[in-house]
C-alpha cells in the first residue's frame, strides 16, 4: 500500500471537529436523529428537515411506543 504524502483521519474525530466548528456558526445539532426528508419553502428554498418517525413495529404500523417524526 503506497499512501505516501495523504492524511490519515479518523472520520469520528473529523465528524467532532466538525460538529465544533458548526456550533459555533450557531447550527444546532441533533445526534440519534437521522432526517428522513428535505423541507422546502414556496421559494424552493431548504428550510429545515424531517426526522423519521420512531416505534414503528417490523409490520410498519404504529407500535405501543409510537413517536411522529418532527419538523426541524
Amino acid at each position: 500500500m503506497n499512501n505516501h504524502g495523504n492524511y490519515i483521519v479518523s472520520l469520528g474525530l473529523v465528524c467532532r471537529w466538525l460538529a465544533t466548528k458548526a456550533e459555533e456558526l450557531c447550527v444546532e445539532i441533533y445526534p440519534g436523529f437521522a432526517a428522513t426528508e428535505v423541507l422546502y419553502n414556496d421559494e424552493g428554498a431548504v428550510i429545515g428537515v424531517a426526522t423519521g418517525d420512531m416505534g414503528i413495529e417490523k409490520n410498519g404500523e404504529p407500535g405501543p411506543n409510537y413517536t411522529r417524526g418532527m419538523e426541524l
